[in-house]
């Protein structure tokens, strides 16, 4: 653990070093009137690399504290083939919730959009699909839960906390009620498999099919497609869906040294 650590104040220290000049030369080149937006995009992608080795850092001095410990379980390939499929199942869930919201209470946002490929492969794969989805679970599950089992003893608050917490981050209170559903599978399946990289698959995964859906443009007949079941059909899936997804993690992933077949 001490050997990463090091490793990553190394990487820190470094990025700040690229980060700094950057900095200084985007103040320089807006003296000018130029462009900057591929200044600007180096200058967020490290900012993003730096915060994200420095939640790291934390998360694990905090391991040898009291709280959900990570170690890397038996079966931990099936466990990666679960955590893919669970995935799709929750974002098919929550794909029935959105449309459903959408329905009863007031049409959802999508303020994404992708100009390009190459901002695609930035913002939709590296930036949302890779790093948000690293940092936000170091931050969210790894460190946030560890400090609430100081003060909360039971675990469902833990979860409920902590998912209201991850929902009340991304600041879009028409999609709150996602948000929470999403933060309450990241926190069961991160207390489930007891390692952060299964919450961290998951999010990664759920954040690249959306972003994959929107720029290959297929949100509208998807929506099509799924608002042409009836309401009731629609409650019934969602309900199907969020319950075996968390059956399958409670009764399955719960005691991977047994039989955890897929």
């Amino acid at each position: 653990m001490w050997l990463k650590i090091r490793l990553l104040k190394r990487l820190t220290l470094f990025c700040i070093g690229l980060y700094l000049p950057i900095k200084f030369f985007i103040l320089w080149i807006e003296s000018t009137h130029k462009p900057l937006c591929h200044h600007y995009t180096l200058e967020h992608f490290i900012l993003r690399i730096i915060i994200c080795c420095i939640v790291f850092i934390y998360y694990l001095y905090l391991q040898p504290n009291k709280g959900v410990k990570d170690g890397i379980v038996p079966s931990r390939y099936k466990l990666m083939i679960g955590t893919v499929l669970l995935q799709f199942t929750m974002t098919f869930g929550l794909l029935l919730l959105s449309s459903i919201q959408a329905t009863l209470w007031q049409p959802n946002v999508q303020p994404i959009r992708f100009s390009s490929s190459i901002d695609f492969l930035y913002r939709g794969i590296i930036e949302i699909s890779c790093l948000a989805a690293i940092l936000e679970e170091l931050f969210f599950r790894g460190i946030l839960e560890k400090l609430f089992y100081k003060i909360i003893s039971s675990r469902l608050w833990i979860t409920l906390v902590s998912a209201l917490a991850f929902s009340l981050m991304h600041g879009n209170m028409r999609n709150n009620l996602l948000y929470f559903v999403m933060g309450c599978f990241l926190s069961h399946l991160y207390y489930q498999t007891k390692h952060i990289i299964y919450p961290i698959m998951a999010h990664g995964l759920h954040n690249l099919c959306v972003t994959s859906i929107i720029y290959l443009k297929l949100d509208e007949s998807l929506d099509l497609a799924i608002n042409s079941l009836t309401i009731i059909t629609r409650i019934i899936l969602a309900v199907g869906a969020l319950l075996s997804v968390y059956q399958y993690m409670t009764y399955r992933l719960s005691h991977p040294e047994t039989k955890n077949t897929i």
